[in-house]
């Protein structure tokens, strides 16, 4: 089945140059947190697959509602007056589970869709609510919001903008929150925070407030290389964009459906969005969805704008697909019924203390952790904060290393990401690990010669 490798496919996020003379990986079939590929090869892989099989890869009960979901009806569309019952099932349960703060759901099928979306209903929203000149965005730099062109926009990774004629002129871009990367020398967190804060604020009051329609955020910065803020940045962020009269959408296509321990991430942040966007883990990977939920002002202005456009000119064929739906709901209820908030926080402690054993090795800088999302910078000089030569691509060989061994990871330029299933054992962490370990110490001595 090797010849597979040589099917005329395009792999996103993937430097084509490379599987010229490296096939791709392809996987065949999959168990908890392991997956092998056609060879027979198991890998742990401890990226869920992109940041959303959070159930790992053979929950039964999620293969059980797609099955039944499938016998029952097998494809509608949310459009035209019309949907399936799972549909508004989950709107329901999805607003419930929010606790009360959001008056409507809006379904699409992936996170750039979500993202995308709510973007044109802040556009709606300022154009009939009578603030047109609201069409600018504050995103962050290194922030991931998806690969359409305004999704893409909002991104602040050079890599989405390059030979795309991108970014379009909406976006107003402030700091990213990186403290160990970022902080000037003998420069406390509370400093740091003060700092990039007051950038933020000066680039917005540069663009004219009254010209914002949003700022849109993760609650921690996954494909960013998770970054994870120190305790008072939300709090000054927060306090920031009230004074200035604009509201936050909460990207959680990666945050969501307990990553960070919680239903959404903004809530572990005490964060209060006007809207959130969410996909990945909503079905834990096991069909495609995406959404946004809705808060009134914005669920209020998509009912207004009826009055003067009628129809409402955005939609998409498989946006709240009923198997999808019904996949979300079991997602749901196993989330509630298992507790999985608790075991998350189990998770993160296992994670952050097994992963700071790597801080012995002088080229780990620093180690972060929150909830089941982890990261492991490397460089050349930990205590100097010295980088590696990004053209040695010491991550990518440390994640080469890590597959030969039989581990899945993704490397961030010289930042190692971690996502595993949130189903990860005490003992699952300690293989992922103990490869890590050795996945570094191999590219390192290789480096060295």
């Amino acid at each position: 089945m090797t010849g597979l490798a040589t099917q005329p496919v395009v792999y996103s996020f993937t430097d084509h140059r490379v599987h010229r003379q490296d096939p791709p990986l392809i996987i065949a079939e999959g168990d908890g947190i392991r997956v092998r590929d056609v060879n027979g090869t198991e890998y742990i892989d401890a990226l869920s697959g992109l940041w959303h099989a959070n159930l790992g890869f053979s929950e039964p009960d999620l293969i059980a509602a797609a099955t039944a979901a499938y016998a029952e009806l097998p494809a509608y569309a949310c459009a035209l007056g019309r949907t399936s019952a799972e549909t508004v099932l989950l709107a329901e349960e999805l607003l419930q589970a929010a606790g009360g703060e959001f008056g409507s759901v809006y379904f699409g099928a992936s996170g750039s869709e979500a993202v995308e979306s709510v973007l044109k209903f802040l556009w709606l929203a300022g154009n009939t609510g009578g603030t047109p000149a609201r069409k600018l965005i504050v995103t962050r730099d290194s922030g991931f919001h998806g690969t359409t062109l305004g999704a893409a926009t909002l991104a602040g990774i050079p890599r989405q903008h390059d030979g795309f004629d991108l970014p379009l002129p909406f976006a107003v871009r402030v700091p990213r929150v990186h403290f160990y990367r970022d902080h000037l020398d003998g420069e406390s967190e509370d400093e740091y925070v003060a700092r990039i804060v007051r950038t933020t604020r000066e680039r917005i009051v540069a663009a004219g407030p009254e010209n914002v329609a949003a700022m849109v955020a993760e609650p921690v910065m996954a494909a960013g290389g998770v970054l994870v803020p120190p305790d008072g940045y939300w709090p000054a962020m927060a306090k920031l964009l009230v004074e200035l009269d604009i509201p936050l959408v909460s990207d959680e296509v990666v945050c969501g459906f307990g990553r960070l321990g919680h239903l959404f991430g903004y809530q572990r942040f005490g964060l209060e969005p006007a809207a959130v966007t969410v996909a990945k883990g909503i079905t834990a990977g096991y069909a495609p969805l995406g959404a946004v939920l809705l808060g009134a002002d914005l669920t209020a202005a998509i009912a207004a704008a009826a009055d003067t456009h009628g129809v409402l000119g955005h939609g998409s064929t498989f946006g709240g697909h009923p198997v999808a739906a019904a996949v979300a709901r079991a997602n749901l209820r196993i989330i509630r019924e298992r507790k999985l908030y608790a075991r998350v926080a189990e998770l993160e402690a296992l994670l952050k203390t097994s992963l700071e054993e790597l801080l012995n090795l002088p080229v780990v800088g620093e180690v972060r952790c929150v909830g089941g999302l982890a990261a492991v910078e490397l460089m050349a000089d930990g205590v100097a904060r010295r980088p590696f030569d990004p053209e040695r691509g010491i991550g990518r060989r440390v994640a080469a290393e890590a597959r030969a061994a039989g581990l899945i990871v993704r490397d961030l330029g010289d930042v190692i990401a971690l996502c595993p299933p949130l189903i990860t054992s005490a003992t699952d962490v300690v293989e992922i690990v103990s490869k890590l370990r050795a996945a570094i110490e191999a590219a390192v001595t290789e480096e060295a010669r």
